[in-house]
């Protein structure tokens, strides 16, 4: 095994007028090459339809970004025939592999390997780890920050790493909160950082529970969210390239922890995000709000759904609701609402159908168009987990450790197994490579421990 490299970075702690050098340190398996990328400027961004923007996602085999290759928790078609219904520690597990430190980020999986971030709270470190996919063997860490102590507003369930990366297949885009600031990367597939900078400040205010949004990819723009209740907040896109800022929109100066995403409505793609007492829509090219309407509550931290002109969200803090709205030439308009809560996790759509798992554990199915409530069904909360959509299966986490997996079907509820990993589940199933990959903890031992853990069918050994 050759010695971890070495490199230093002139960049910014959590104190905002302290210069210091760091040390990079990347473990790497043996004759593993470094790669270069060039500093090309991107003199422009034309946004050219959907389906090239999401071209960076479309790796079947990939899950490269928060919510998947399609953007909205669906798994690939293959997916079905790979993952089971049932697991265990036991049972059509293909390998387990520990995770050292703390966090909420997903994993993403790009070209065989599996990117994680963690807080190592021992160390006061935030790493970007990797795996090998195919057994779960750890062949990388590379320290993004060092000195990161948890703010004292930090939610209980929240983590210093709770934004899922992204990548476009040719790096790893990482967002954090690092001291009184957001911190955005960029790691080169091999583990070597490309560029880092501050995004933007954040600074406690009201009701803060700390940063946890994950960044979106809209070609060679990162964008990132900064709900805050100050001046300092914004949509913030930066260039995939070298970091520098591109432009900046204006969001309601309320806190707010969703991810925006990208979807086309109208037959135009457009960058929803709900929070501050509305839903809104941006134009990707240069964040010019496109429309928005009065719906949601103040605090949100789901991320948006769509099916055709219709958009949905749910909130929050502090008051519940869910929110169905059609999008047309004349405008936004509030189609449907309840009083549902999905807070933290987001929801899905199968077919003509959203589905929520909301906060207090119930599971619900609404029809899009008029909101009409098909079934509800108590299956045991509490919840931060968004759901995944494989086939015609949901697979809903809960905070405890326990995974439902029930028909996406508005005929009827219809159970199809539970399963449990740990007691302890905080990060979204990701589907990839052939697996189903879940992030857990256990505290069986005395001492809480992560895993990131792969699951398989029998005939998919």
């Amino acid at each position: 095994m050759p010695k971890p490299n070495l490199m230093r970075y002139r960049s910014r702690t959590s104190d905002p007028d302290a210069d210091v050098n760091w040390s990079i340190v990347i473990e790497m398996i043996q004759g593993m090459k470094m790669k270069r990328f060039g500093s090309i400027l991107v003199k422009c961004f034309t946004i050219v339809g959907l389906s090239c923007l999401q071209l960076s996602v479309s790796n079947a085999q990939d899950w490269r970004v928060w919510r998947g290759p399609t953007l909205d928790g669906h798994a690939p078609t293959q997916a079905e025939a790979n993952v089971p219904v049932e697991w265990s520690e036991q049972q059509n597990m293909k390998w387990r592999a520990a995770v050292p430190g703390k966090g909420h980020a997903s994993p993403i999986v790009v070209g065989g390997s599996i990117f994680l971030v963690s807080h190592i709270e021992q160390d006061r470190t935030i790493c970007l780890l990797k795996y090998n996919a195919a057994d779960g063997r750890p062949v990388g860490r590379l320290v993004l920050h060092r000195g990161v102590v948890a703010p004292p507003y930090l939610h209980k369930k929240n983590t210093c790493a709770s934004g899922t990366p992204s990548s476009d297949g040719k790096a790893i885009y990482i967002v954090v909160q690092v001291g009184d600031a957001i911190h955005a990367s960029a790691v080169s597939l091999q583990g070597r950082l490309i560029w880092q900078r501050a995004v933007a400040p954040y600074r406690a205010g009201n009701g803060w529970f700390g940063y946890g949004a994950s960044p979106l990819l809209v070609g060679n723009v990162l964008v990132i969210p900064v709900e805050t209740d100050n001046r300092d907040g914004g949509l913030f896109a930066i260039s995939t390239v070298d970091g520098r800022p591109l432009w900046r929109a204006p969001r309601p100066q309320e806190t707010g922890y969703s991810s925006p995403i990208l979807a086309e409505i109208q037959g135009q793609p457009q960058i929803l995000i709900s929070g501050g007492h509305r839903i809104a829509a941006y134009r990707p090219s240069d964040g010019r709000l496109l429309w928005q309407v009065e719906a949601t509550s103040r605090t949100t931290c789901g991320t948006m759904v769509w099916k055709n002109n219709m958009v949905f969200a749910s909130g929050g803090y502090p008051e519940p609701g869910t929110y169905g709205v059609m999008v047309s030439e004349n405008g936004p308009k509030v189609m449907w609402q309840n009083r549902v809560k999905c807070y933290e996790q987001s929801m899905l759509v199968a077919g003509d159908y959203l589905y929520g798992f909301a906060d207090n554990g119930i599971a619900y199915c609404w029809r899009c168009s008029d909101g009409q409530e098909m079934w509800r069904q108590r299956l045991g909360g509490p919840v931060s987990a968004s759901p995944l959509l494989v086939g015609d299966r949901i697979y809903a986490s809960n905070e405890r450790g326990l995974t439902f997996v029930f028909r996406a079907s508005p005929d009827k509820f219809e159970l199809l197994a539970e399963n449990v990993l740990g007691d302890s589940s905080f990060a979204s199933p990701v589907y990839a490579d052939g697996k189903l990959l879940l992030r857990h903890a256990s505290s069986g031992s005395g001492t809480r421990q992560e895993f990131l853990a792969a699951v398989v069918a029998p005939e998919n050994p």
